[in-house]
């Protein structure tokens, strides 16, 4: 077995190095889970469309349909695809 031996400066490199990589996996996960996930409430789908909420009130406003089970509102990714598809248009 061997040592390695470290100075202070190496030392929080590493820690750094080791709390970052930790950071950004856990990150990743996060956003695998939310991948994952068929049906997202509409800050979710804000998010994974990368709009704001107000954007997603909007579809729903025109006509974009939502789940609703006991007062919980859940939009389908499939859904709100094909909501998009049918409202492109060429300009």
């Amino acid at each position: 077995m061997f040592q390695v031996v470290l100075d202070e400066q190496q030392r929080k490199e590493l820690s750094n190095d080791i709390y970052n990589t930790v950071k950004n996996a856990i990150s990743k996960a996060k956003q695998e889970e939310q991948h994952a996930k068929p049906y997202l409430n509409k800050k979710e789908m804000a998010k994974w469309l990368g709009v704001s909420t107000d954007t997603i009130y909007k579809f729903i406003r025109n006509g974009l349909p939502v789940a609703n089970i006991d007062g919980m509102q859940l939009i389908g990714k499939e859904t709100i695809i094909n909501f998009l598809k049918e409202h492109e248009e060429l300009i």
